[in-house]
């Protein structure tokens, strides 16, 4: 309101003209219009509540504007339009009287507020419930919508002063800040502000048989939620995914963004959204959370700080199948840590769960690949995540199979399914029920149960898919929802949105729900690193996953017991020549000491 006075312009173009434009797309259109004004629109010279057809008498910038815009919605009379005014409105959006007090009363031992206005505060709530029931109750009573322009007036029930409101704020959260009375004149505002502005609301209690609570019952329900410790989340990674993650959780209603870690340079990260989040000390994190999403993507740095978080009890989403190929599996049963749905493995562990409740028989897990190129060139990679804003690694571990290769061995092992062959079969097909029939059947003659695996095809959507089977009893009805003639059925989630479904993964751990994705107690398969070239002795591989040295291949673990993980392949060098297609062993290269080395030693040596 205050800016109403500073900014005139504005004010008439927002509440005016916007209002009247509003108007006449409504009647052109024939749009039912429910536009909210103000009791600001009296001058506040009587001493009983305003009626709908008291005169108004704007005084200021602000309620000359807001009237304008009745006016206007009047004059243009649009079929069944509302106009509905209200006072003093306060929620959890914005900035409101109730913000303010509760913030004074944190940097000051007392604060003066006005004694000699009068009105009606009004929850948010309350007033978009009402228009809600008006919207439900006019669908159902035809008869009750006018062809002229209504106005009614909504608020909360009593009357107070401002000095009365922010006593009661106090009050009810038993602040020690004290108020003191002042008058109008001794708080000047640009806004003016009428000296009575109670509304009477008969009218719209009549009409739509609205009943309305009492204005400090209110006050104290809204106090009472807003002092809910809300979930409090840090994430692990400054990346990609982490930025999209915290952008959506530092305005989301349910969760507090609390910190994320990085191990980068504070000091030079000007181009991270939310500077003042960021913190290199992981005590912090732990101490301050109850909940932390680890999307670094880095599956000795997860190791190491996975293997604290859960030291502490909290629980842990992941957005790094990096992570659980590796050393996952050690985890398991050490607290709750999760693959979050959004990547692909866990869209499918969702797709699971929904084809089982359903009675389905899964026999393959299916990513979907639009491309592929085992050994692209630096100079493409470099084009291409410049392109996608993605860095140069991740680009390049998704171009040369690697990504898809470690998603679908995590969903092998977190089902406890099947590969094909190792490498997977990477058929080319553009068709998933086609495909999917194919790969299905290619299991079944060598034996196999369900198995994990992806298409090849640049005519698909990105996303996943199953295949299952049904009972026999079941097929006139699935050919009738058009699931086609068995046995086989295409179940399909032909989209992921990465860090926005992570949320959801989030809520299932908060509710109780568990775990949705890891890689087993017991894995059956890796992904080993394979030279992509001829590789010399002592080469140094700084980070093997995304590199131009090495890409990421399925393999069993029983049949090469020997062989480095490629979330191992960091700051390695290499002890003698590697072929060009040959896996990677141990003998091969001199490792740095860590505690993911550790432990994928310890899990091999208890096989």
């Amino acid at each position: 309101m205050e800016k109403a006075e500073s900014e005139p312009d504005l004010a008439y173009v927002v509440n005016h003209l916007a209002v009247k434009s509003l108007a006449e797309i409504s009647k052109k259109h024939a749009v039912e219009l429910i536009h909210i004004s103000t009791d600001y629109i009296f001058d506040g010279k009587q001493h009983t509540p305003y009626r709908e057809d008291d005169t108004p008498n704007p005084q200021g910038v602000y309620s000359r504007s807001k009237w304008l815009g009745e006016e206007e919605i009047k004059k243009i009379a649009p079929s069944s339009a509302l106009i509905i005014r209200t006072s003093w409105v306060y929620s959890k959006y914005g900035h409101n009287f109730v913000k303010t007090m509760l913030q004074l009363s944190k940097e000051q031992s007392s604060v003066g507020v006005v004694y000699d206005q009068l009105g009606t505060p009004t929850y948010g709530k309350d007033i978009a419930k009402a228009i809600l029931h008006i919207i439900d109750y006019r669908a159902e009573h035809p008869e009750s919508k006018k062809s002229l322009v209504e106005t009614y007036h909504y608020s909360n029930e009593g009357a107070c002063s401002w000095y009365d409101y922010a006593q009661a704020i106090f009050d009810l959260t038993k602040s020690q800040c004290s108020v003191k009375p002042i008058d109008t004149q001794s708080y000047p505002t640009a806004t003016k502000r009428p000296p009575y502005s109670l509304l009477n609301k008969e009218k719209i209690k009549r009409d739509f048989g609205i009943e309305i609570p009492f204005w400090r019952d209110r006050l104290k329900s809204y106090l009472q939620e807003e002092e809910r410790q809300l979930p409090r989340i840090s994430v692990i990674g400054s990346g990609f995914i982490a930025k999209g993650l915290i952008n959506l959780l530092r305005t989301h209603f349910d969760y507090k963004l609390s910190y994320i870690l990085t191990r980068t340079d504070i000091t030079q990260r000007e181009d991270f959204p939310l500077i003042e989040y960021l913190t290199n000390d992981l005590e912090d994190l732990i101490q301050n959370s109850d909940l932390i999403v680890e999307c670094s993507g880095d599956a000795l740095y997860a190791t190491e700080t996975i293997s604290e978080i859960l030291k502490a009890k909290i629980p842990v989403v992941t957005m790094n199948s990096e992570f659980h190929i590796t050393t996952g599996s050690y985890f398991v049963n050490k607290g709750i840590v999760t693959e979050a749905e959004g990547d692909q493995p866990g869209v499918l562990a969702i797709l699971h769960e929904e084809a089982v409740a359903m009675g389905f028989k899964p026999v393959l897990y299916a990513n979907i690949k639009g491309f592929l190129n085992h050994n692209p060139t630096r100079e493409d990679m470099e084009y291409w995540g410049g392109r996608s804003n993605l860095s140069l690694d991740m680009v390049t571990s998704f171009t040369d199979g690697t990504k898809v290769q470690i998603e679908q061995v995590l969903v092998a092992n977190g089902f406890k399914t099947d590969i094909i062959q190792e490498g997977l079969v990477r058929l080319e097909n553009d068709d998933m029920l086609e495909g999917g029939t194919i790969l299905a059947e290619k299991a079944k003659a060598k034996g196999l149960g369900a198995v994990s695996d992806y298409l090849l095809s640049s005519k698909l959507p990105a996303g996943v898919f199953l295949l299952a089977e049904h009972d026999k009893v079941q097929e006139a009805a699935l050919k009738y929802y058009k699931l086609g003639d068995g046995p086989y059925y295409v179940l399909e989630r032909t989209y992921h949105i990465c860090h926005l479904e992570i949320v959801k993964t989030i809520n299932r751990v908060l509710s109780g729900g568990g775990v949705l994705l890891d890689n087993g107690t017991d894995p059956k398969y890796s992904v080993a690193a394979i030279a992509k070239r001829d590789l010399k002795a002592g080469e140094t591989i700084k980070k093997g996953i995304g590199s131009f040295s090495v890409r990421g291949s399925s393999v069993e673990i029983d049949r090469h017991p020997t062989h480095v993980p490629i979330g191992l392949m960091v700051n390695v060098t290499l002890k003698r020549d590697i072929k060009a297609g040959d896996i990677v062993e141990f003998d091969d290269v001199e490792i740095e000491q860590s505690l993911a080395l550790d432990i994928w030693r310890e899990m091999i040596a208890s096989r």
